[in-house]
């Protein structure tokens, strides 16, 4: 069992992928550092055993900041159209952006005692989800190894 979800970490600059690779003795994530939130700045890798892991959680924030800027922008954007309309749709697509980067999905792991998240724009959730379920599938597979009851009835059985 192996299995690796790559995903957006920035709605402005979605060509910049993390991954999380999950097999059957670690979980390897792969992230960009961001400036701000939005500018990509460096690489962030970690590796986690499956035995330190406890458990997943997925969940949304919401960040103030970047969604005031974000309405600001579109505002300006919307009282410049009589001026120059390429101008203000740029803007406002800016504006729309940027308010859009406020919007974040999170995926935690808890592990050790630490929690570690992993946050990615919204529309990226779906990818979240995957990860969480290959996680949870492997900590359920190491959990029925070392599972005597299940070893003695499979035994029983055949």
């Amino acid at each position: 069992m192996n299995k690796k979800v790559e995903f957006a970490l920035s709605i402005l600059f979605f060509w910049v992928k993390g991954s999380v690779a999950v097999d059957s003795r670690f979980v390897k994530v792969n992230t960009a550092n961001a400036i701000l939130g939005i500018f990509p700045a460096g690489r962030d890798a970690e590796t986690m055993p499956l035995k330190n892991i406890s458990s997943t959680k997925l969940s949304s924030k919401y960040k103030i900041f970047p969604m005031i800027i974000g309405i600001l922008i579109m505002l300006i954007a919307l009282s410049r159209l009589g001026t120059s309309f390429f101008g203000a749709l740029i803007f406002f697509i800016i504006g729309a952006l940027i308010f859009g980067s406020g919007m974040l999905t999170t995926l935690i792991i808890q592990r050790a005692g630490n929690d570690y998240a992993i946050s990615v724009p919204f529309f990226e959730k779906n990818k979240l989800l995957i990860a969480q379920n290959s996680i949870e599938e492997a900590l359920a597979h190491d959990t029925d190894k070392t599972d005597l009851n299940q070893f003695f009835d499979k035994k029983e059985s055949n």
